[in-house]
């Protein structure tokens, strides 16, 4: 009887712990499971947000930012060359970025989002510029075709977000030709000069503005003959190491 009754006590903590343990397993299993739904939602979120994000836009450009230190045009990423630039336009949400990726490495040289209000100048032929919150960007183009087709692109979208409004069915997916060879050298030398007179065409939007003032918040600089040169050389440089 003695026996029984100082059993008694010691099944009774046995039974208490296994049952502690008992619910750390089950509370590890469930917390487990949690994160393996959590997990699989963020997939089907990721894989959704993909499906809904198509390209309307794609073309070849060197992609520049403006280096406000220095005042001038610098490639945009580790090193110069063409990339692949796709205006994105995510279907459900009703927005925009661009994204560049370099045509050698697949480096990703831009993403950037476009919002109501910016303001997209076509600076030359095969130049266009804009800048938001952090930096001035810049597309030389390596053809005019691809270069008016962007553009086109660019203004639908920034028409659609202007207005509130979902974007048009005949908005996307539209590539943009693709110029597949490289321009030569005369073309070179023609967008050479295209791109000469920047400054002169910025100098006479600022006279049409009241009182000669310029809007600040467009931000855009001047691509000089020098900036214009060195973007040659490393193009012609590529062309001669390829």
């Amino acid at each position: 009887m003695n026996a029984f009754r100082s059993s008694g006590p010691y099944q009774m903590r046995l039974s208490g712990e296994e049952s502690r343990k008992s619910k750390a397993r089950l509370r590890g299993s469930l917390d487990s499971a949690v994160a393996a739904i959590e997990q699989h939602h963020r997939q089907l979120l990721l894989a959704s947000d993909s499906n809904c994000e198509v390209s309307i836009s794609s073309a070849r450009a060197s992609v520049m930012v403006y280096d406000d230190v220095n005042k001038k045009w610098v490639p945009s990423g580790s090193s110069s060359g063409l990339s692949k630039v796709q205006l994105y336009h995510h279907q459900l949400n009703n927005t925009f970025r661009v994204v560049g990726r370099k045509l050698q490495d697949h480096e990703i040289v831009m993403n950037c989002a476009i919002l109501r209000g910016l303001k997209y100048n076509q600076a030359t032929v095969t130049f266009h510029q804009w800048r938001d919150n952090k930096q001035v960007y810049g597309l030389n183009f390596s053809s005019k075709d691809d270069a008016d087709a962007f553009a086109k692109a660019m203004l639908q979208a920034l028409d659609v977000l202007s207005n509130g409004t979902a974007a048009p069915r005949n908005l996307g997916p539209a590539v943009a030709p693709v110029t597949q060879q490289q321009p030569q050298p005369q073309q070179q030398q023609q967008q050479q000069q295209q791109q000469m007179p920047v400054y002169q065409q910025q100098q006479q939007i600022i006279q049409q503005q009241p009182n000669g003032q310029y809007e600040e918040d467009m931000g855009y600089r001047t691509m000089t003959r020098e900036d214009v040169a060195i973007i040659q050389e490393r193009r012609m440089s590529q062309q001669n190491q390829g």
